[in-house]
């Protein structure tokens, strides 16, 4: 088997894991919250299949970095483009995404990937992922501000109301952990719509309003 039909590979297993990851927001709009019946098989389903996807991500995620790991390969990085301090690449760069339609973070964006995105002085495309998009912005963030980037483990608007951090210093306490720089670790076993209601609350915590992003979807991009 190829290189190129390995990445294939692991492209599909991203796609279908973040797809999967939206299903349950999907199947929240079925749920009647007026009929019992309806709410109680409707959070048992959800509950029983988070259980489920949480160990299918896991050991996926596991296989996947294996795969890189051994053959040296890393599909995401395939495409990617990025500038922010090279005014000329830059503006090529939002040239050729603004062919497409820009999106914010007010929509939904459920089943759907992400091709590229605008915040502040930096542009880049070519993603893949709602995860690698997340990875950036989170990237980008540290740049703008070290010391505010290093204490997010602390910050309660970043700890579930059940004590479900989004960032760690050791990753034990995580689903999912994606080290990152400062000898961080994030949660990226979400949903898009979960990055993107991340992202909304980390621009703001870090002073950038939110809708000034820019995020342009591949559907778009293909269809053009």
């Amino acid at each position: 088997m190829t290189k190129e039909k390995i990445k294939a590979i692991l492209d599909r297993i991203d796609t279908l894991q973040e797809q999967l990851l939206s299903l349950p927001d999907d199947m929240l709009l079925s749920i009647d919250p007026r009929d019992n019946e309806s709410l109680e098989q409707g959070l048992n389903f959800i509950k029983s299949y988070n259980e489920n996807l949480n160990q299918f991500t896991v050991s996926s995620t596991k296989l996947a970095e294996q795969v890189k790991t051994y053959l040296g390969i890393n599909p995401e990085e395939d495409e990617l483009e990025q500038e922010s301090n090279n005014r000329i690449k830059r503006d090529r760069i939002i040239k050729e995404l603004d062919k497409t339609s820009p999106h914010t973070l007010d929509e939904d964006f459920t089943y759907k990937r992400p091709f590229g995105f605008i915040l502040q002085d930096s542009a880049i495309k070519g993603l893949k992922t709602w995860k690698n998009m997340y990875l950036h912005v989170l990237n980008l963030l540290r740049v703008k501000d070290s010391n505010k980037f290093s204490v997010l483990p602390k910050d309660e608007k970043f700890i579930s109301k059940r004590g479900n951090p989004l960032f760690s210093k050791t990753g034990k306490d995580l689903r999912v952990a994606e080290k990152l720089n400062e000898g961080l670790f994030v949660e990226v076993n979400l949903s898009a719509n979960m990055i993107r209601n991340n992202i909304r609350e980390l621009l703001s915590y870090f002073d950038i309003e939110p809708l000034s992003m820019k995020v342009y979807l591949r559907e778009d991009r293909d269809a053009g």
